[in-house]
């Protein structure tokens, strides 16, 4: 029996591992169409108990009331767990997902430590801060107080599982909340393990929970009055749908939802490092929500841009997520395979051009569900391929004549609004640029940001941050307090 059997197949409620619930869930690897592990189903009664625990847990303090340094040393001593593990999610990450590997250990697996340890870390300092002495007599005082919202209620997608899962449960832990944690039933096995781990490091009874199931256990928690806070990543349309749930009890949310992310590039753009940002999108089969699939090109340098990625995506591998030569993965079904394919015929039935892929590829494994990246040109800002997030190796050629006026329009001409780019050899003007284009992140001729860098967007694309001290404050709740010392009878 490999350590795969073994870990990352017990649901966490209220302190109680469970392996068995009555129902479990296939979970099929995107590389070969097979079911590679079986998990259990989580029910509506699983979710009462770690709601119930969760309640609990904040109501009484232990959590909450404890001192930062200790919830601190916690956490961190679970940080410590989840790197002995490094491999184990690795392989959740490639098998689930179809990650490449590649990929997966650093970029999904080891890089969301670093995260991890900078949210928990920023939690030790006081989070409050004092305001100017009151009048009157000298023993008042005033603060605004930061505290935990209470029960959060987070629900994961499957792209990037265990970097999401850590994005929610490090600021939210680490600011003195409980949580309920339901990854998506595609790839449930990070969030599982997480939570096995959480009780060796010593997290108490009801203080993380994980639930597995699906969209009504999704709904279900979203609605239950138990839940002061809703964090959920993935589609727009899912967010609207909790918003409108959660706001029948005026819940506090945080969404982070879709994206079709503009590179605006200036008739002066270096055109090699140009390709090599858009080329990121190859890293995720295009399975990312800020990932640059808009690219707004200027007529001088659009046939140039268009052979240069061309001729980078003929030397990319499409294959099995754990082979070490695949530079891009399967796509996580052949549901999304085939919706992929059918926006692509659709916008060249619009007047799209295939420059590059379209297709199926060659020598791959049969059952995987593999689509070859895909380069199209032709294409005009009002297209739906342009405007619809596709969730897939797509990337779209937008030509402008160059005016930057021009580029920003169109690449503010979205529903979304979640990353952005510049690309200039004037960084001045870049800079000038990426304050007007309406994203939660805009870089100019960069494609990497730090540990401590928010993440969120605009419009479409959700409701507040995630990562740095604006993700961490987003799980706290503002308090003021005043004070006036009794007066001492002489």
């Amino acid at each position: 029996m490999t350590t795969l059997d073994t870990v990352g197949t017990r649901l966490l409620v209220d302190g109680e591992l469970i392996a068995d619930v009555g129902k479990t869930c296939e979970v099929v690897d995107p590389s070969t169409g097979q079911v590679v592990r079986t998990v259990p189903q989580g029910g509506r009664v699983q979710l009462d108990a770690a709601l119930a625990g969760a309640r609990r847990a904040f109501d009484d303090g232990q959590w909450s009331e404890l001192a930062a340094d200790h919830r601190t040393k916690i956490l961190l001593r679970l940080a410590d767990l989840i790197d002995a593990h490094t491999a184990d999610f690795t392989r959740f990450v490639e098998t689930e997902v179809g990650t490449c590997r590649r990929v997966a250990g650093p970029g999904q697996v080891r890089r969301p430590m670093d995260h991890y340890r900078d949210l928990v870390s920023r939690a030790r300092s006081e989070l409050g801060r004092p305001l100017p002495q009151l009048p009157g007599p000298p023993a008042t005082g005033q603060r605004v107080v930061r505290e935990p919202w209470g029960v959060v209620a987070a629900i994961t997608p499957w792209n990037a599982p265990h970097l999401l899962n850590l994005w929610k449960v490090a600021p939210a832990l680490a600011t003195g909340n409980t949580m309920v944690l339901k990854p998506a039933p595609e790839a449930p096995s990070c969030a599982l393990l997480l939570g096995e781990l959480a009780v060796e490091a010593g997290v108490p009874p009801g203080v993380l929970n994980v639930v597995t199931g699906g969209a009504d256990t999704g709904q279900a928690m979203v609605a239950d009055p138990r839940v002061d806070m809703v964090a959920f990543t993935g589609s727009s349309a899912v967010g609207r749908a909790i918003a409108q749930s959660a706001g029948a009890t005026l819940k506090h949310l945080l969404l982070e939802l879709g994206g079709k992310s503009a590179l605006l590039a200036l008739p002066d753009a270096d055109v090699a490092s140009l390709v090599a940002a858009v080329l990121r999108f190859v890293t995720l089969a295009g399975q990312g929500c800020g990932l640059l699939t808009r690219v707004l090109v200027p007529d001088t340098l659009h046939d140039r841009v268009v052979d240069a990625l061309v001729e980078a995506l003929r030397c990319v591998r499409v294959g099995p997520a754990d082979d070490p030569e695949t530079s891009m993965g399967p796509v996580i079904s052949a549901q999304a395979r085939d919706r992929i394919e059918a926006t692509v015929a659709q916008a060249v039935a619009a007047g799209a051009r295939i420059a590059y892929g379209g297709g199926r590829p060659s020598g791959v494994p049969e059952g995987g569900f593999y689509l070859e990246p895909t380069i199209l040109t032709g294409v005009t800002n009002d297209m739906a391929v342009a405007r619809e997030e596709i969730f897939g190796p797509v990337v779209v050629v937008i030509r402008y004549s160059g005016d930057p006026d021009e580029g920003v329009r169109i690449a503010n001409d979205s529903p979304y609004g979640l990353v952005g780019a510049v690309w200039t050899a004037d960084t001045a003007l870049g800079l000038r640029l990426a304050r007007r284009i309406r994203a939660g992140q805009v870089r100019v001729n960069a494609t990497a940001s730090g540990d401590e860098a928010p993440f969120g967007g605009y419009k479409q694309s959700g409701v507040g941050r995630e990562v740095g001290q604006e993700g961490l404050l987003e799980y706290t709740t503002i308090k003021y307090v005043a004070w006036q010392m009794p007066s001492v009878e002489q």
